[in-house]
């Protein structure tokens, strides 16, 4: 097994457990930056944040920025959260929502990943459901450079 799967596995076993005893993290936007691609967080449907074990929060303008992160992730991550695309700016814990890959260049980061809620019906991004294992295989064998941010 890898460093990168191990990762998972270590993720998959703790999203069941209580998010955090801080609460869900914030991000300020148009001010707080990536801490992976460390542009300016500014849409509210992509954002996505992750706690560490030394209680540092972790701020990210995309899906595709937090699964890189993870993958590289020097401090482990207790919590891992995303923005559901219905509600623009709320950050949910990851275990409450389903992936899908909408057009190349929709997302920040241009990997077209967005997140919804698990119990929402339809929405505009439908297409087949992924999961979070998918998002970070995605991410690890395709790479950020296609597009968004200047191809960060």
């Amino acid at each position: 097994m890898n460093r990168r799967d191990a990762v998972i596995v270590l993720l998959a076993a703790l999203l069941p457990l209580p998010a955090c005893a801080q609460g869900t993290p914030e991000i300020t936007f148009d001010l707080d930056s990536c801490e992976h691609c460390r542009m300016t967080i500014s849409d509210r449907r992509y954002a996505a944040a992750a706690t560490t074990a030394g209680g540092r929060v972790v701020r990210f303008d995309s899906i595709e920025c937090l699964a890189a992160w993870v993958a590289k992730a020097t401090e482990a991550p207790t919590a891992l959260w995303v923005t559901d695309a219905m509600a623009p700016g709320a950050l949910v814990a990851l275990a409450s929502v389903r992936f899908h890959r909408g057009a190349p260049g929709s997302s920040p980061m241009g990997m077209g990943f967005v997140a919804v809620g698990a119990a929402r019906g339809t929405t505009p991004w439908d297409g087949p459901v992924l999961r979070w294992s998918d998002v970070t295989t995605a991410v690890a064998t395709e790479g950020l450079g296609g597009g968004g941010h200047g191809g960060h």
